[in-house]
C-alpha cells in the first residue's frame, strides 16, 4: 500500500507541473524577432610595402649597401620618417656552386617592410624606388586602424534601422513596439577587395629601365575594406 501511495503522489505533483510550464511560456507574450545588416566600405589608412634587394638582380653592378642607400635616398626624397616607418625584416648572405663549372655565386640580399598611411604618398614613394632600379616591392597588407569605433556606430545604426523596421511591421497590424528583450550581434569582414599592387618583382635591373620606356607608370588602385555588422534582436509587442 505504501508504494501505490507514493507512485500516486508523483503522478499528482506532474499534473500540477504541467500547467506551470504552460502559463510560464505564456508569460513572454507576443513580439517581433528582426534581423538587420549594416554594410560599410573604408579606405585603409595603413598600408605594408614588401621590399626586397638583390645583388643579383644588379649582376655584379651594383652591391647591396649602394642599393640600400639608394632606398634610404628614395624615402627621404618623400619625407618617410624612416625609424618609424621602416623594418629590415630579413638579411642574409649565402654561396653556391654552380654545376661543373664550380663558380661562386654569392647571393645577398635584405627584405625591409615599409608602413605608409596614404596611398598617394604609397604611388610617389613607389615611383621613386623605381627610378632607382629598386622595383620588387609589393603591398602585402593593408589595414583599418579605427575598427573598434567604426564597430560601435555600426552597432547603433543597426539597432536604429532594427527598431525602425519594427514599427513599420507593427504598426501595420495595429501595435507597437515595446523595449528588446533579447539582442545578439557580430561584426565580419575586414579583408580589403582587390586589387592590391604589386610591382614588376623579380626583374633584373636591364628588364625594369626598359619596362620603364615601354610601361608609363600608372596610378595605383587599393581596394577598399568592407564591414557587415548583423544584428538580431527581438521587440516586445504591446
Amino acid at each position: 500500500m505504501k508504494k501505490i501511495t507514493i507512485l500516486a503522489s508523483i503522478a499528482a505533483m506532474l499534473m500540477i507541473a504541467t500547467p506551470a510550464e504552460s502559463y510560464a511560456q505564456q508569460e513572454t507574450g507576443p513580439y517581433i524577432d528582426m534581423n538587420t545588416t549594416v554594410k560599410r566600405e573604408v579606405t585603409p589608412d595603413e598600408l605594408y610595402l614588401e621590399i626586397i634587394i638583390r645583388e643579383s638582380d644588379y649582376k655584379g653592378k651594383k652591391s647591396l649597401e649602394e642599393m640600400q642607400e639608394a632606398m634610404f635616398g628614395a624615402l627621404k626624397e618623400n619625407r618617410i620618417d624612416i625609424p618609424e616607418c621602416l623594418t629590415l625584416k630579413y638579411m642574409g648572405s649565402e654561396v653556391s656552386y654552380t654545376t661543373f663549372t664550380k663558380k661562386i655565386k654569392p647571393k645577398t640580399e635584405a627584405t625591409y617592410m615599409l608602413k605608409l598611411y596614404d596611398v598617394a604618398i604609397m604611388q610617389q614613394v613607389i615611383a621613386s624606388l623605381e627610378k632607382r632600379q629598386i622595383s620588387n616591392i609589393e603591398l602585402v597588407q593593408v589595414k583599418f586602424t579605427k575598427e573598434n569605433e567604426l564597430k560601435r556606430e555600426m552597432a547603433v545604426e543597426a539597432m536604429k534601422q532594427a527598431k525602425a523596421e519594427a514599427q513599420t511591421l507593427a504598426g501595420a497590424v495595429g501595435q507597437e513596439v515595446g523595449k528588446a528583450i533579447a539582442i545578439s550581434s557580430w561584426m565580419n569582414g575586414g579583408q580589403a577587395q582587390p586589387r592590391t599592387y604589386k610591382s614588376r618583382a623579380n626583374t633584373t635591373m636591364e628588364e625594369a629601365i626598359i619596362a620603364d620606356d615601354v610601361y608609363p607608370a600608372q596610378a595605383i588602385s587599393i581596394g577598399k575594406i568592407t564591414y557587415n555588422f548583423i544584428v538580431n534582436v527581438r521587440f516586445e509587442l504591446k
